[in-house]
């Protein structure tokens, strides 16, 4: 698929990473910039500043997979949304041609994209974050959206081309209980949908520093109802299995996850010092 050139920003890289894509030891690449405005956003920075952050060459990430492709199963893609950067074509398709696996982590906002990508075998697992119910999609991501955009990727994702994951971060006051459930009930075909609890730190609006997170015993009903949805044990969904809900302590982490300490690891700490 061609596209137009020009430079994806690189603002963040991990070398090494055990949560980011489950059951593979990866890289993290971290693209500036992203098309939504979501109030309870972790990095803030990649989303706000990202032109005042450092760049990271792409040919320090190639030498880096290099160095440790007997221990690196795969790279993690993320932001920022990824797929705003249509030069993401050609940087992904020289990660490719390394032999490395590549998962890419996406807000949906871009399904030609998303399509091109899957369809041209340039990535192995896609994460899509799923921010709540489509109708009222505004609310979630602070921007006026093309929900048919959402709903689209939603689609291409389930027809399961590529390997994938569904998550929600649940933030209270922003979220209301059933606004979880109503997401789950859309995409209670997927395979795996994570429920992510909100974390209240560096977030891209200050006054969400302030909002308590949902209690752990919460959080917890909330992941059983939601797997009830999934796997059709609730009056809510369609009776259906073959899906999983994620803990978050098992999946890879979106809040509490910044691209400025991935840069200084990444940077800074080199593996054989960790």
């Amino acid at each position: 698929m061609s596209c137009t050139v020009h430079s994806v920003p690189i603002r963040g890289f991990l070398e090494t990473s055990f949560v980011d894509w489950k059951g593979r030891l990866s890289s993290v690449l971290f693209t500036g910039g992203c098309n939504f405005r979501c109030p309870f956003c972790h990095n803030a920075e990649l989303v706000l500043h990202h032109d005042a952050m450092e760049e990271i060459p792409l040919e320090h990430i190639i030498l880096n997979l290099r160095k440790y492709k007997k221990w690196v199963d795969g790279i993690v893609i993320t932001g920022g949304e990824p797929t705003i950067h249509m030069d993401l074509f050609h940087m992904i398709g020289q990660i490719k041609a390394e032999g490395i696996k590549v998962k890419l982590d996406t807000n949906g906002s871009s399904p030609f994209v998303l399509k091109g990508l899957v369809n041209d075998g340039l990535i192995d697992y896609v994460a899509m974050d799923v921010k709540g119910p489509v109708d009222r999609y505004k609310r979630w991501c602070g921007v006026d959206i093309n929900t048919k955009n959402i709903e689209e990727s939603i689609q291409f994702i389930l027809e399961g081309k590529v390997d994938y994951e569904f998550r929600m971060t649940v933030v209270p006051f922003l979220h209301r209980e059933d606004d979880v459930y109503e997401a789950a009930e859309y995409i209670r075909y997927a395979k795996r949908f994570t429920i992510q609890e909100f974390r209240p730190h560096n977030t891209l609006d200050p006054s969400y520093a302030n909002i308590k997170p949902f209690s752990p015993d919460k959080v917890a009903k909330i992941r059983e109802n939601v797997e009830q949805i999934m796997t059709g044990n609730s009056q809510r969904a369609v009776a259906n299995s073959g899906h999983n809900v994620v803990s978050e302590e098992h999946a890879a982490p979106g809040p509490g996850h910044t691209a400025v300490s991935h840069q200084l690891s990444a940077i800074k700490q080199p593996m054989e010092n960790q």
